[in-house]
């Protein structure tokens, strides 16, 4: 029996909901400890989601790409959040 794949809009889905959840760390100005949270959830779930090719990858293209990955991740998050940060006294 093979194990069920998911669809990659369902994916990209909870990808957004995470950029959202910074988004609304910015905009209601939550702790840093809530605003790591979701972070270090998106994180996790990134790890989870792609855990078939991430088991594929050896050494170094591993670690290339983990790290690529790693630094889109917190590069859109903190952005996500800084825009947050701006609407918050605008809307």
């Amino acid at each position: 029996m093979a194990a069920r794949r998911r669809p990659d809009l369902t994916i990209a889905a909870f990808d957004g909901g995470f950029a959202i959840l910074a988004f609304a760390c910015g905009y209601f100005d939550a702790p840093a400890w809530i605003t790591g949270l979701v972070a270090a959830g998106m994180v996790a779930y990134w790890a989870h989601s792609r855990r078939g090719v991430l088991c594929r990858l050896h050494g170094k293209v591993w670690a290339t790409q983990t790290g690529l990955a790693l630094l889109v991740i917190i590069a859109i998050l903190a952005g996500a959040y800084w825009l947050g940060l701006g609407f918050g006294g605008l809307i």
